[in-house]
């Protein structure tokens, strides 16, 4: 074989090489950051979640308040849906 030919296919295996291993690096990296929030997010819980739970309370309540809905507008919106199923 050539020389410039070995040169060539040994330059283009390091860059093989190096490539894979900044892919395996960074891949390991990442793996490692989402691990760490998710530790994290274990020890400190979210305010948030909590404010969800009680809008679903709220909702709830607001429901049992409000079934005085007429019997027609229940129907007709029934029928709606039904159409638009039948019609998709």
């Amino acid at each position: 074989m050539q020389p410039e030919v070995a040169n060539a296919l040994a330059e283009a295996a390091n860059l093989l090489l190096v490539g894979m291993v900044v892919v395996f690096l960074f891949l390991s990296m990442l793996i490692g950051a989402i691990s760490l929030i998710a530790w994290i997010n274990k020890l400190i819980p979210d305010e948030s979640l909590n404010a969800t739970e009680n809008q679903t309370k709220f909702t709830n309540k607001t429901l049992a308040n409000h079934q005085g809905v007429s019997p027609k507008i229940v129907a007709a919106i029934s029928a709606a849906i039904f159409q638009h199923r039948q019609s998709h």
